[in-house]
């Protein structure tokens, strides 16, 4: 049956799909999902997406020792805005996805060093 969601075509980094490939890998879920929630996490934590009561939380192991490296929360979309009330123009909607993809690397180098701080 075929959804009617819209598909978004993500074309990351080099780096990223490997990080990306890796969270599949080690955690049995498919690239869109791994995408999907990555994207929520990082709408969350910009405050677009508002809390709901209905909290998903999923972990991604890392490589390196199998601990948690993400948790993230799925939400609602019954409290959402709808996109024709915010009233966003095309560069202002660029840049924040500019500054989301930013903010996915950030963490991912976040929890790197966390890991090499712990290992030495």
């Amino acid at each position: 049956m075929p959804t009617q969601r819209k598909r978004i075509g993500f074309l990351p980094s080099a780096e990223v799909q490997k990080i990306i490939d890796q969270l599949c890998k080690n955690n049995k879920l498919s690239q869109s999902k791994v995408t999907g929630i990555l994207v929520e996490e990082a709408l969350c934590s910009r405050g677009v997406l508002i809390n709901s009561k209905n909290k998903k939380n999923y972990e991604f192991s890392s490589n390196i020792d199998n601990s948690a490296l993400i948790t993230n929360d799925i939400f609602d979309n019954k409290e959402h805005k709808k996109c024709e009330d915010l009233n966003l123009d095309e560069k202002y909607v660029e840049d924040e996805v500019q500054m989301i993809n930013d903010y996915i690397e950030f963490k991912f180098f976040k929890n790197i060093m966390n890991k090499n701080k712990k290992i030495n």
